[in-house]
């Protein structure tokens, strides 16, 4: 039986979506619209309700958009998005993730703290929402700060952790078929 994924492969393309698409890429910083994105084209209302929500929260704020693709990895990870894992694998390598960072974050949901503290408490801060989103407390904001996080940064956090969430709902919903841009990039960084 085919996905939905495979059943709405080729969505149609109108000058309105070829827009969108491009804005995709270079928010992105992507060679290519991924397919996740061309999937949704077949119901622009969505499409154009899906991507600002992943334009602001992952590519824009006070977070280093570093951070919240590790914590995306994590997330996807840990509930079973194959599609949304490569997809920000792909994305985490372009921007300097170590391959040993990403392996961690995709087995344990995490960092070793040696490698960031700080980012290690927000990564972990963002699973648990993940897991559970009524996990934060008080003091969490409390840690969160002594790591050196305004209040901005930490409900930017918490969007990321929702986002990510959101969109791993979406991909795994559909089946989103893995793009051969994001293949090629995992198999390069396999064979160093």
């Amino acid at each position: 039986m085919r996905t939905i994924s495979q059943i709405i492969d080729d969505a149609p393309v109108t000058p309105e979506i070829e827009t969108t698409f491009n804005k995709i890429k270079t928010a992105l910083n992507a060679p290519f619209t991924p397919h996740f994105f061309r999937v949704w084209a077949t119901a622009p209302e969505s499409l154009n309700g899906i991507w600002p929500v992943m334009n602001h929260i992952l590519t824009s704020g006070r977070v280093s958009r570093r951070l919240k693709e590790m914590i995306f990895v994590a997330i996807s990870s840990l509930k079973d998005c194959h599609y949304c894992e490569a997809a920000h694998h792909a994305f985490c390598l372009n921007i300097g993730v170590s391959q040993t960072q990403i392996e961690k974050l995709i087995t344990t949901h995490s960092i070793d703290e040696e490698d960031s503290a700080k980012d290690k408490a927000a990564i972990d801060f963002a699973v648990r929402l993940a897991k559970d989103s009524h996990a934060s407390s008080e003091n969490d904001f409390q840690v969160l700060k002594e790591y050196g996080f305004d209040e901005e940064e930490i409900m930017e956090i918490i969007a990321m952790s929702g986002m990510a969430v959101f969109y791993n709902h979406l991909a795994n919903a559909t089946k989103i078929n893995i793009d051969k841009g994001f293949t090629q990039i995992l198999t390069r960084c396999a064979e160093k």
